[in-house]
């Protein structure tokens, strides 16, 4: 027991250690942003609106109330700190390396790790039988240190910063920590339920809970079920071979059966014939998963997430499935060249698609595992369940059902390689037999893990640094560029913003945000002329475009143009009815507009209002606009009590040009 609290505490020590330095990176301009200041149920920390968003919200085509409940809590107590974000991925994840390594040791207490024969059948070969049960009947203290190995691997592996080092991935290390828990008390219903105990229905319902909180934090658990059948058979000995078929294992100890000693079998366990027993017995798991698949692929597809056929076609789709299965592989094996944005072969400015031949090939290579692995099945049962966990978890992400724009993504990986981690470590194992080899191997192994993570960890200090190395190690990357601009217009170097904006405007001309963030640039430049052209191309092409329509009334705005400017923002409003920008700006328009046949402060009030209302009274700007059309509309005690609460918002939140305007 000492022992293994020590391997915790080490385990999730040197984990923290590692990802300490994340506590001072700033926010990665690739949706960080939106859990960090641009959402106002986030930003105004717990309440009953909060919570209550949290449960019902769409979280960037996602819903993970587990997850955003987690993003009220920082913000409630410490703000929108970036630091604070990162700091809490770590300690997550610093947690999910000692827990797994618990779970491992839990459930190699209850395996059968050599080759099993049926019971009452006379070895062909005693010495053979003597030497199998050598290599497999290994000591506690022998699962104990691979367990810990499985755990660094995990914890310490390159492919691990993206799911940690993200903010916006919280989901991912939130997700791996109740997927480690319903695997802990599975094992422990596992144990329970070999002896009819009635604590088994308590971890029984333990695990559904954890399992329902997995899903409530990232959907990609949805396979969870699935390894838990795969876990069954091992290391948890639930189903073996026996009298030439699949026997699920069960019984009380003390209660010998009479038809077992008939039989030669062991008399303290049960034999029942139907292995479709374990799968029924997970029913509710199963119930959940398609439940929660169904609520995803429908979000995603309201939120036009999910490429349909014309833009991904199904031969694209299936050969960047089986290159990805190969490349997640090898970057286990060889964790270099990592990116937070892998092009698509399917965009014409990647040169990454294989050739056919090479899809062929790699897609016999993985069914030769297959065969290989399910030809071992009784006699190196980690290897089967190592690379179907892989396999299996891989599914929902694998890019036949194409989510996004990425070829592949390291975070991934997060929860399905530790399959093949599980497997290797044990088959390595069984072949270096003296730890005099498995002990130098295993720390050499970690510690260059470990200085590859830190070295990629360096890489997320901000937006330029990620960004920059994206790109070198991937060429031509449209939505790179895109958010190294951003990186760079954050950091107010707006020549440096322009020109990355407008490369990857070029490698993507069909990307009408890239146009617009250049619009942008030169609106604060004071080239308007140049903005207005290109915001009348971005709705040129896409007539509907909410964020064009507003930045060009802006412009319009600007040029004294204000009837063409209000036109644009009535625009806004009809595509998007509660579209904040549009209403605050149409408000201010018809509130300040120097020609008193425009202006309409009763119209300005009703907006202001909607737009305080969706914002819950926390934008600055928002707030003083409400001010000026209750001026507007003649109800000044009305205006002077909202601008005297702008100022207190623009002091709190240091806003002092804010501060100024409203004073």
């Amino acid at each position: 027991m000492r022992r293994n609290l020590f391997i915790c505490l080490l385990l999730a020590g040197i984990t923290l250690a590692i990802y300490w330095p994340a506590r001072h990176y700033d926010c990665i301009y690739f949706d960080d942003s939106y859990f960090i200041n641009e959402t106002p149920e986030i930003n105004a920390g717990l309440s009953w609106h909060s919570l209550a968003w949290a449960f019902t919200g769409v979280v960037l085509a996602n819903w993970h109330p587990a997850t955003s409940l987690t993003f009220l809590l920082t913000h409630q107590f410490w703000g929108a700190n970036p630091g604070v974000e990162h700091l809490v991925n770590a300690v997550i994840h610093a947690l999910n390396a000692a827990l797994l390594f618990l779970v491992l040791t839990q459930m190699m207490s209850l395996r059968h790790d050599g080759p099993q024969q049926p019971h009452g059948s006379p070895p062909r070969n005693a010495n053979k039988t003597v030497n199998a049960a050598i290599t497999a009947m290994t000591p506690q203290a022998d699962a104990t240190w691979r367990s810990a190995v499985v755990a660094a691997i995990f914890a310490w592996h390159p492919l691990r910063v993206e799911s940690v080092a993200w903010i916006a991935e919280r989901k991912d290390v939130l997700c791996g920590f109740f997927f480690l828990l319903t695997l802990w008390a599975y094992a422990r219903y596992a144990e329970k339920s070999k002896v009819h105990s009635p604590e088994s229905k308590v971890f029984y319902g333990l695990a559904l809970v954890f399992f329902a909180l997995a899903l409530m934090s990232k959907p990609m658990a949805v396979t969870l079920p699935f390894v838990l059948l795969l876990l069954d058979f091992w290391p948890l000995a639930r189903v073996r071979m026996a009298d030439g078929g699949w026997r699920v294992t069960g019984g009380e100890r003390g209660k010998p059966s009479t038809l077992n000693r008939v039989k030669g079998r062991d008399p303290h366990e049960t034999l029942r014939p139907q292995l479709s027993t374990l799968v029924f017995e997970k029913w509710p798991f199963f119930a959940l998963a398609f439940g929660v698949s169904a609520l995803a692929f429908w979000l995603q597809q309201t939120q036009a997430a999910i490429s349909d056929f014309s833009k991904v076609p199904p031969d694209f789709r299936l050969a960047n499935a089986v290159a990805s299965y190969l490349k997640y592989l090898g970057k286990t094996v060889w964790p270099t060249d990592l990116a937070v944005i892998y092009p698509h072969p399917v965009d014409s400015f990647t040169s990454g698609s294989w050739p056919g031949w090479e899809v062929a090939a790699g897609g016999l290579v993985l069914a030769g595992i297959s065969v290989l692995c399910w030809q071992r099945l009784t006699r190196e049962p980690w290897l089967a369940v190592g690379w179907f966990w892989f396999l299996g978890m891989m599914v929902p992400v694998i890019g036949i059902v194409q989510v996004g724009e990425q070829a592949m993504a390291d975070r991934y990986t997060y929860l399905p390689l530790i399959g093949p981690v599980i497997g290797a470590v044990w088959q390595l194992s069984k072949w270096l037999r003296t730890p005099r080899f498995q002990l130098p191997l295993a720390m050499v192994c970690a510690a260059g893990l470990a200085g590859l993570t830190m070295r990629q960890l360096g890489y997320w200090q901000n937006s330029i640094l990620l960004f920059n190395h994206c790109i070198a190690v991937t060429g031509a990357n449209p939505t790179a560029e895109f958010c190294l601009a951003s990186g760079y217009k954050s950091a107010g170097e707006t020549n440096a913003a322009l020109t990355h904006y407008r490369i990857s405007l070029a490698l993507n001309p069909n990307d009408n945000q890239a146009r617009n963030q250049i619009g942008l640039v030169l609106m604060t430049g004071g080239h308007w002329a140049e903005a207005e052209a290109l915001f009348d191309e971005t709705l040129l092409r896409e007539p509907g475009d909410y964020f064009g329509h507003i930045s060009l009334g802006q412009v319009l705005s600007h040029l004294g143009r204000q009837s063409e400017a209000i036109a644009q923002l009535e625009a806004a409003l009809k595509n998007k009815p509660d579209g904040v920008d549009a209403l605050n700006n149409l408000a201010w328009t018809l509130a300040t507009c120097p020609d008193a046949n425009i202006r309409d402060g009763g119209r300005a009030v009703q907006l202001a209002e909607r737009a305080c209302e969706l914002t819950h009274d926390q934008k600055t700007v928002i707030v003083g606009t409400l001010a000026a059309a209750y001026a507007e509309a003649g109800r000044f005690d009305d205006a002077i009590a909202t601008a005297q609460k702008a100022c207190a918002l623009a002091a709190e939140s240091g806003e002092t040009n804010l501060l100024q305007k409203n004073q």
